[in-house]
Formats: C-alpha cells, sequence, structure tokens
C-alpha cells in the first residue's frame, strides 16, 4: 500500500488522538466528523496534547510542523483520495452501518477501510460495504498517540495482503501491531477483563481492601491498581464491557455483583466524583477511599496480605484458552500485554515465574471451591503433563 494521506472518521478523544499519532510519524491526516463543532473540539484535544509533547521535550519547531499535517472536514468528498481510512465512532452498530457504507461508496476501490471498534465484530461491519476483503480491525489503546500497541483484527473475509499492509502501516506509525484472531474483546481486552473482575470478586470476599488490593498489583507487575484504573474508566463502561463478555463467553466471566450495585448508586469513578476512591470536585484527584463501600462489600483485610498472584490466575488461564483457540501466536501474546497495558512482565512470563504446574494445582483448588471462573484451561494442562517449565 503507498501512503498518500489518512483519513480519520470521528474527531473525539480516541480518534484525535489517533490523527495525532498519524501526523507525528510524517504523514498527512484528514480528520473528519458530522459538523463543525466536533471537528474544532477535536482540533483542540489535538493542540492540548501537542501543547503536552512540548512540555515533554519536543521542539516548537518540530510540534508546528506536525500540526500542519493534519487537515479536517465535515465533508466525506475531502477523503476520497485517502490510501486508509480508519473509523473511530461510537460503538453502535447503527452508526457504525452509516459510516462504513459511506465510506465505502467514496473512498477509492483500492483503499482499505480500518475500524477502531474494540467490540464489535470485524465480520459484521465488514458486511456494510462492498470490500469486506479490503476492511479490518485496527484497535488501538489509549492514547493512541503515546501507547504503543495496536491490534490487528482481520475479519472472515479479509485478504491477506490487507492484514499486511495495515501492520506495515502500524509500524510505520512506530507502534507495535499484533496480529489477532476475531474474537470478542479480542486480546489484551478479553484478558484484563478477567483480572479486572477477579479484584472485584477478592473484594466482595473480604479477601483485601481497596488501597490493599491496588497496592500489591502495583508492587507485583501492574502500573496501576485495579480500583484506580476502574475509577478512571468509568463503572458504568466497566459493567457494559463486563456485561458484554458475560454474554459471549459465559460463567468465567460471570459479573461481580459489587459492579452492578455501585453503578445503581451512580458510583461512577472520577466522572461522579466517587467511586472506590472519592475525588476532589476541583482537582479530581483521589481524597481517599468511599467512606461508604462498607455497606456493599465485607471489611476484609486491614493488614494488606492480598497475594496478587490470585488476581493474576483467571488472566494465566485465559491466555492459555486464548493461545488454544489460536487468537494470537505464543510469541506476541507477551509483547501485547506489555505494551498493551504496562505490566511488566507478560502472563506467560508470570505463569512460568509461579510454575506451571503450581498455577494448575492452584486453580484446581479455586475451581473446586469457586466453579467456572477457575476450571482451568485444557492447554495449561497439556503442558503440565508434558513437564514443560514455560510456553516459549
Amino acid at each position: 500500500m503507498t501512503l498518500n494521506t489518512v483519513a480519520v472518521v470521528g474527531a473525539g478523544t480516541m480518534g484525535s488522538s489517533i490523527a495525532l499519532a498519524v501526523a507525528m510519524s510524517e504523514l498527512p491526516v484528514v480528520l473528519k466528523d458530522v459538523d463543525s463543532k466536533a471537528v474544532d473540539n477535536g482540533i483542540e484535544r489535538i493542540e492540548r496534547m501537542i501543547a503536552s509533547l512540548v512540555r515533554k521535550g519536543l521542539s516548537e519547531e518540530v510540534a508546528k510542523k506536525r500540526r500542519a499535517l493534519i487537515k479536517t472536514t465535515t465533508d466525506v468528498k475531502d477523503i476520497a483520495h485517502a490510501s486508509i481510512a480508519i473509523e473511530v465512532v461510537p460503538e453502535k452498530l447503527p452508526i457504525k452501518e452509516a459510516v462504513l457504507s459511506e465510506l465505502d461508496a467514496h473512498l477509492n476501490p483500492d483503499a482499505i477501510i480500518a475500524t477502531n471498534t474494540s467490540s464489535l465484530p470485524i465480520s459484521q461491519l465488514a458486511r456494510f460495504t462492498k470490500r469486506p476483503h479490503k476492511v479490518v480491525g485496527l484497535h488501538f489503546f489509549n492514547p493512541a498517540h503515546l501507547m504503543k500497541l495496536v491490534e490487528v483484527i482481520p475479519g472472515l473475509d479479509t485478504d491477506e495482503a490487507t492484514v499486511v499492509a495495515v501492520m506495515d502501516f502500524a509500524r510505520h506509525l512506530g507502534k507495535l501491531p499484533v496480529r489477532v484472531e476475531e474474537c470478542a474483546s479480542f486480546l489484551v481486552n478479553r484478558l484484563l477483563g478477567r483480572y479486572m473482575n477477579e479484584s472485584l470478586f477478592c473484594l466482595q470476599e473480604g479477601l483485601g481492601q481497596v488501597e490493599d488490593i491496588d497496592r500489591a498489583v502495583c508492587d507485583y507487575v501492574m502500573p496501576v491498581g485495579p480500583f484506580t484504573l476502574r475509577d478512571m474508566n468509568g463503572l458504568d463502561i466497566g459493567l457494559a464491557v463486563a456485561r458484554f463478555n458475560f454474554q459471549e463467553y459465559g460463567d468465567r466471566f460471570a459479573v461481580p455483583d459489587i459492579l452492578e450495585t455501585m453503578v445503581a448508586k451512580n458510583w461512577l469513578g472520577q466522572k461522579s466524583g466517587r467511586g472506590f476512591y472519592i475525588y476532589d470536585p476541583e482537582t479530581k484527584k483521589k481524597a481517599g477511599i468511599n467512606p461508604d463501600l462498607a455497606a456493599v462489600f465485607k471489611a476484609g483485610n486491614s493488614n494488606g496480605t492480598i497475594q496478587a498472584q490470585r488476581l493474576f490466575l483467571p488472566m494465566i488461564n485465559e491466555a492459555f484458552l486464548a493461545l488454544q483457540e489460536r487468537i494470537c501466536k505464543p510469541e506476541d501474546l507477551d509483547p501485547a500485554l506489555k505494551a498493551g497495558l504496562g505490566m511488566r512482565k507478560g502472563p506467560l512470563e508470570l505463569a512460568a515465574d509461579m510454575g506451571l504446574d503450581n498455577c494448575l494445582g492452584q486453580l484446581e483448588e479455586l475451581f473446586a471451591k469457586h466453579g467456572e471462573r477457575f476450571r482451568p484451561a485444557p492447554l495449561l494442562k497439556r503442558h503440565v503433563f508434558a513437564g514443560h517449565k514455560k510456553v516459549i
């Protein structure tokens, strides 16, 4: 694929960040949205992100050149010449259908249409065009201009040439592209969901308090704790994702009661001023633990002895299930999780450190006690039966 202009359709938070990522790679980009207000808001976001990069060391001269590569429009005809169009509109099927159909009608027949969806099936979205062989998932992580990982997800009808071209495009952006076969929540968010849910189950079971668990996982392998992350992303968003995964995967993705309860109480995290933590209304910074949580979950372990490994066993198990389904190459799994989530070690590395036989033994004990969310993956069993100490 010869790159001339890249179109980014949708000037929201993610679309603006993707447009900046493209410009920072010295490619011209056109940012499109439905009206001038949306486009203006997108440009304001981009200028704030550029200012932040300048504060961190980007020269004013380079910043000015990169900003000049970004054009805007509300007319689809202005992006008809683009080599690739990246759709970044809300995760609602009717909106996706309208946008993808419009792009298909106006883009050059050789142009690739990429979707940044984090949940909708690529094969279904591709049907909204007459070029399903040219439609592919291109899932960036937020903020897209900083995060290195990009998941590349072909649909059933996506040509291999399209996959190769998009992988090369992602590398041009300075990203780590990982090919992921189509499945609900793809790779990183699927594994993340198991760990995030388990943190809530541990809280419900009184195995630790909010700060204990956040601190333990940060000391172990994560850059930020699960409750801090939930508050940042919004508990309502977390609940929607948890329900979706439960619908797609069944009981091992059961939705923790505490999440339902907190959303019903409008404890949504930073945006409502109260989640697992409370937040200063002006600075939005943490101002302590939500004092009303005691009514929702057990008092917990006050001395902070929660074992962080417990929270990662479901993630490790899900990693083996993903490999069993050939969702990605074994050698890509840990790099994807490290680049996408900032983990210092990926789940396969953690499993090797813990011992595959030890992981299996713990999962079997927890399965006997808690049921389906700990049912050991058959592939993990096979590795243990074969005497393997690690996967790769």
